[in-house]
């Protein structure tokens, strides 16, 4: 029996491989209840994009909320690996959680959001997800505690991320009355999710008499007009007149770059499509999620060539209109529609691969890196957006004719805006950056 070579492939000894842990009926129902968690937790997030204010939550959220449906569909995935059919998967696990989540939801500013989401509800699922590794068998279902070892990866980052960004806006925005109201509201969400047995089900609960009043006595209603922090004074319907066509490369450059930065406006048009349409496949709500991050890092993307340029990316004209007039004019499929279409017409060789070219005209290498990114994700953009958009219209034709529709009503929007004086910045501007020492 003696080996100089550990055995059980390094993943445990023979005693730890020795107790019984979990059953698969038990796993199934534990993961269900992570699968509902992570869920709900993007249906917060995409729900609240807009309302948020502060552009560095906004980022995250964009970040955490695509993790997050990649997490579900790990969770999807092993479901069904053990012995279960992949039916009923969003169903709801527990009626108390589903009323946990109704209160999360219900969250009246960024912090609350925050603190509901980052100091109560993934601690919570962490602590779960840990118990769950060190009581289960490490043999009989390793591939169930690798996802959550994955999982508790980015989970950790999170949360991390998310007590700083409490902690520094609770320093900026609670005084010595609001800070009570926010440990409160933390409190009435860790009585809410025990009246669920906490993550996993097993806690004890709370009576419902001991249960604070529901927060949740109408339905929730979405902010469509994005919001901003009061560090950018330009919200504008448009981005004004950029560079003519004929300007040096470095010129059109820095215009495509400003574009990367203003189109925070994408991920919040994304997320109310992804909040509203409702009865679409997993898959669809995945391929938005990763849509929704990828448009954030473009933004991000331009926000860094600022910065390192020295240059304050919130005193630029922000456009507002690209999500505002699709958020609260139309619907959810002709939103998409909207994006669908600008997306195509990125394809063309004056689009995404114009742009690329123009960094490397420019010599630009931090430019030539983003927008080749950016030019590859907005091919897989095209792609995703034409496969959920052709079976929701009768023909191609139909579908075109919706965006020309949109588009025109859209373009006037901008070009109204473009006729005010203040839409002549760019030069000013361009200029700025030219005396700006190097």
């Amino acid at each position: 029996m003696n080996s100089a070579v550990s055995p059980l492939a390094g993943l445990c000894t023979y005693k730890e491989g020795a107790k019984p842990g979990y059953g698969v009926d038990h796993t199934v129902t534990l993961l269900r209840r992570y699968l509902y968690i992570e869920s709900q937790t993007t249906k917060c997030l995409v729900a609240h994009l807009n309302g948020v204010p502060e552009w560095e939550v906004k980022g995250a959220l964009c970040l955490h909320l695509w993790q997050d449906v990649e997490h579900c569909t790990w969770l999807r995935n092993r479901v069904t690996e053990m012995r279960t059919p992949p039916l009923h998967l969003d169903r709801v696990p527990d009626p108390a959680l589903e009323a946990f989540f109704r209160e999360l939801i219900h969250s009246h500013t960024t912090l609350e959001l925050l603190t509901g989401v980052y100091q109560v509800l993934k601690p919570a699922a962490m602590e779960a997800m840990k118990r769950h590794i060190a009581e289960a068998n490490p043999l009989a279902d390793q591939p169930t505690l690798r996802l959550l070892r994955f999982i508790l990866l980015e989970e950790e980052e999170q949360v991390a991320w998310g007590m700083q960004a409490v902690n520094g806006l609770s320093n900026r925005q609670v005084s010595d009355e609001l800070a009570p109201l926010l440990g409160a509201w933390a409190e009435h969400l860790r009585l809410y999710l025990m009246a669920a047995g906490g993550v996993a089900g097993d806690l004890d609960a709370p009576r419902a008499a001991d249960l604070p009043a529901s927060r949740a006595t109408e339905p929730f209603a979405v902010v469509r007009s994005p919001r901003r922090d009061d560090r950018f004074t330009k919200l504008w319907d448009s981005r004004g007149h950029g560079p003519a066509d004929d300007a040096p490369a470095a010129e059109r450059n820095w215009w495509n770059l400003y574009i990367r930065l203003t189109e925070m406006h994408v991920p919040e048009l994304i997320a109310l499509i992804h909040y509203e349409w409702e009865d679409q496949p997993w898959q669809f709500y995945r391929d938005l999620a990763r849509h929704l991050w990828d448009e954030a890092r473009h933004s991000m993307m331009g926000e860094i060539a600022f910065a390192v340029n020295g240059t304050a990316w919130t005193d630029v004209p922000h456009e507002m209109s690209f999500a505002e007039f699709p958020n609260t004019q139309l619907e959810p499929r002709e939103r998409y529609t909207l994006l669908w279409g600008i997306e195509q017409k990125a394809m063309r060789p004056t689009g995404k691969r114009h742009q690329y070219e123009v960094a490397r005209e420019a010599r630009d290498t931090l430019s030539i890196t983003f927008h080749d990114f950016d030019w590859a994700d907005e091919v897989l953009h095209a792609q995703i957006a034409r496969k959920w958009l052709t079976p929701a219209f009768s023909s191609n034709e139909e579908m075109n004719q919706v965006f020309e529709e949109v588009y025109q009503r859209y373009d006037t929007i901008r070009e109204e805006d473009k006729k005010r004086a203040r839409a002549d910045w760019w030069d000013d501007f361009y200029q700025s950056l030219q005396d700006t020492p190097s």
